[in-house]
């Protein structure tokens, strides 16, 4: 196979198995030029060994340092006075990006997701009890998973009563839940939650509270700054694109993985203290990305795996390839196992400098939520086939637009 001549994203066949280039390049070409959609080259990482390094190397950056690096082919219009464009600017790379995560990480510990637990359940039960009360069927991703993580969030946000229903409707504009026609209006829904966002702020700097964004105000770095409002504002947009979408985009795709896999799905109700291991196998396995998430340039001639990638070029770190590869999660990696030992050292999450702030919240609410809905509802499973059920593809996520369960 001449990956050159490929188009990435590589195609999928079927949900959630991976295209067979990606087995080809780990074993031939693991750091490879792939063809764009606009017909520009860039690199791919497959293997995760080299994912994994490229992750935690510094001389790959977020934003292109060349004028000439291969853009990526969104499908919309590109409107560069957008604010998709430039929000978090910032905080997106060193030594910016070193100093805001060295104030964020005090407060996203795993200290912070467990006493968010107690909240976390209660939310689940609510969510659930609701869903009761309507009947089935019911539609998992808008009836259970976009209605979950805003609750947990405009928690930690602390977000007045009265203000959630619009909160969550602007939150609601962010998402790309509904397949934004361009960047015009995905900036639109950025400017909206911007603007909501640093009236909230200066709200809490008059009236600290005990959630999430009032101690993110209060904290200082090593040298007793603290974070402006320009950086709190995009940290709340980051919790908002990364703790709502990315984290009811995953409960579509572990519902899904479970209906694809009735053995498995048997095998967790059988024995629910397998739940913890279970999420990490989703995570593996069911990943949302589409593949271009992880784009990066080389901001230096960069030797990797034996193959030098030249400064300025575009690249894909494939963690999804990384997921799937043999050489760390065994012969099986391709198959669907809720018992996987080794899933935990999957890299959805990512790796290095930019592991997923949210990682240890994403974890207690994927656990909480699927063993409070199988509990709940003991008798769950799709209203209609799995051929019936449509998996929606944009730029960045892959999941289940509509996940059609009874009970």
């Amino acid at each position: 196979m001449d990956a050159i001549a490929t188009s990435y994203p590589f195609t999928r066949h079927r949900p959630f198995e991976m295209p067979g280039e990606f087995a080809w390049l780990r074993a031939n070409a693991p750091i490879s030029r792939v063809k764009l959609a606009g017909g520009d080259t860039a690199w791919l990482i497959t293997r995760y060994d080299d994912v994994r390094a490229a992750l935690t190397d510094p001389r790959f950056a977020r934003t292109p340092k060349n004028p000439d690096a291969a853009p990526m082919d969104t499908g919309f219009p590109v409107d560069r006075t957008s604010p998709v464009f430039s929000f978090g600017g910032s905080i997106s790379e060193p030594p910016g990006h070193t100093r805001w995560r060295r104030i964020v990480n005090k407060a996203f510990t795993q200290r912070q997701a467990d006493s968010l637990r107690p909240r976390i359940q209660q939310h689940t039960d609510e969510v659930l009890e609701e869903m009761a009360r309507r009947g089935g069927p019911a539609d998992l991703m808008s009836d259970f998973a976009y209605r979950l993580p805003i609750r947990v969030i405009c928690d930690m946000l602390g977000i007045p009563q009265q203000e959630r229903p619009d909160f969550t409707a602007l939150a609601a504009g962010l998402t790309r839940r509904d397949m934004q026609a361009s960047f015009a209006e995905f900036g639109a829904a950025l400017q909206g939650i911007g603007r909501y966002a640093a009236k909230l702020i200066g709200h809490k700097r008059r009236h600290l509270g005990d959630d999430l964004l009032s101690t993110l105000i209060t904290l200082h770095d090593d040298d007793d700054s603290q974070l402006s409002n320009e950086e709190l504002v995009s940290t709340v947009i980051l919790l908002l694109m990364a703790g709502y979408e990315s984290t009811a985009v995953q409960f579509g795709n572990a519902f899904f993985a479970l209906f694809q896999n009735p053995d498995q799905l048997a095998r967790l109700r059988a024995d629910p203290a397998l739940v913890e291991v279970a999420v990490e196998e989703i995570l593996r396995w069911a990943q949302m990305g589409t593949g271009f998430a992880v784009a990066k340039f080389a901001a230096a001639d960069i030797e990797i795996g034996g193959v030098t990638i030249p400064t300025g070029s575009t690249v894909f770190v494939s963690l999804a390839s990384a997921d799937r590869d043999e050489a760390e999660f065994g012969a099986t990696a391709e198959e669907f196992d809720i018992a996987r030992r080794s899933a935990t050292r999957h890299l959805a999450f990512s790796s290095g400098p930019h592991y997923c702030l949210g990682a240890a919240l994403a974890r207690a609410e994927l656990q909480e939520g699927l063993s409070r809905m199988l509990a709940r509802f003991p008798g769950l499973r799709l209203d209609g086939t799995i051929e019936d059920v449509e998996l929606a593809s944009n730029l960045f996520t892959y999941y289940p637009r509509n996940l059609p369960v009874t009970w």
